[in-house]
């Protein structure tokens, strides 16, 4: 993918590699011009930041999750005025990280500057939580997830991950990663009963995730809903 491409009503996607893993950073309109910026990816060229800065002004840059920063220094450096966000565990790991990188604030910070057609919240029953983000816009509800929901287009190509992912039953398609569910050290049945909660009062009918392609689908709720049974 060499730009962004549009994956719904003020949001665009642009593909990036981290260790052979195709991953998304997501850009969401505010709501007032200004954009966030979700899992901040690596090795973008200055062409594809101007294509993105001929979006909108970049003004947030958000973690998912914990492990999501190896592109925020990159990020922080293009966008000295952006600040930066992430869910619970993320702002103590970043600095570890990134020890020069300013402050990580919490997402209670940046749900004051949404609008209200945004969502943000994190995981309940997580260690390490993923963001919830659900958009409201044009009649339609968009989900964004980072480890637990994914939409693999394929298996990855290295041998011992794509064996690692068969055994644990994380395969192409809508699906729940339950290996990514130990790493961020979610019980099970907390996070299914936060996410069927979601499900009924933000029913999505797109699905933009970190780890996959979109996924457009009016009975899409369900389809989670099921998938939650069934893996967790």
């Amino acid at each position: 993918m060499t730009s962004w491409q549009a994956a719904g009503p003020g949001i665009w996607r642009r593909e990036y590699s981290f260790g052979n893993n195709p991953m998304n950073t997501i850009a969401v309109d505010m709501g007032d011009g200004g954009l966030m910026a979700i899992s901040p990816g690596t090795g973008l060229k200055d062409a594809d930041f101007d294509a993105l800065d001929a979006l909108g002004d970049v003004r947030a840059l958000v973690s998912p999750g914990a492990f999501h920063h190896m592109g925020m220094p990159a990020w922080s450096a293009r966008y000295p005025d952006a600040e930066i966000f992430g869910p619970t565990g993320a702002p103590e790991h970043i600095a570890k990280q990134h020890k020069s990188l300013r402050a990580v604030q919490p997402l209670s910070a940046l749900e004051a500057l949404l609008t209200d057609d945004i969502e943000v919240g994190e995981l309940a029953g997580c260690k390490f939580p993923d963001i919830f983000l659900a958009l409201r816009r044009d009649g339609e509800v968009t989900w964004f997830s980072n480890e637990i929901l994914t939409n693999f287009l394929d298996y990855p190509p290295s041998f011992m991950f794509r064996t690692v992912f068969k055994l644990f039953g994380t395969h192409p398609g809508l699906n729940v990663n339950t290996l990514a569910a130990m790493l961020i050290r979610a019980k099970k049945p907390v996070v299914r009963s936060y996410l069927e909660g979601k499900l009924e009062s933000a029913p999505p009918t797109r699905l933009v995730p970190v780890h996959g392609g979109v996924l457009e689908d009016p009975d899409l709720a369900t389809k989670i809903g099921e998938v939650l049974a069934r893996r967790f």
